[in-house]
């Protein structure tokens, strides 16, 4: 087993513990749509980094049908997305939100950096860190805009 289908294999593992963990029963179907949601918004993403030739994914799970990672994309950072707004400060000063989405953009930028670095699951060509700790944030404030908007449906 090589080691880019290890690194895959335990991020799948880790993603789906810490959903079934730390998930409320009684929340599931809000953080499902957050989940969703996070899943398409990082798809358009990656779908755009991509076709700009800024990464490229050597080792692809579907290798035949897409240019990118589905486990990347699909599961990892919608994961990160559904964590963030399960812990998001709503009532707190505005630079604690703003440092607690610094801190979660750049964790997510983390978890690629060091992906990056062990495996041919991810290579930047033309992508610096400031762009992905931008882009990551951008994702991170659509999918908190949109469950925000979408949770008032329900109160």
């Amino acid at each position: 087993m090589n080691k880019e289908l290890i690194i895959l294999i335990v991020s799948w593992v880790v993603c789906l513990f810490l959903l079934i963990r730390f998930i409320p029963k009684e929340r599931k179907r809000y953080f499902q749509i957050v989940f969703l949601f996070a899943h398409a918004t990082a798809w358009i993403f990656t779908h755009i980094q991509v076709s700009m030739d800024l990464v490229r994914f050597p080792y692809r799970e579907f290798s035949h049908a897409t240019k990118m990672s589905f486990s990347l994309y699909y599961i990892v950072l919608p994961t990160f997305a559904v964590l963030f707004l399960l812990y998001y400060p709503e009532k707190k000063h505005r630079l604690k939100i703003f440092l607690y989405y610094l801190i979660f953009s750049n964790g997510i930028h983390l978890y690629m950096f060091l992906v990056e670095k062990n495996s041919n699951l991810i290579h930047d060509l033309n992508w610096h860190w400031w762009l992905a700790v931008s882009i990551d944030f951008l994702v991170l404030y659509m999918t908190k805009t949109f469950a925000f908007w979408f949770r008032k449906g329900f109160s």
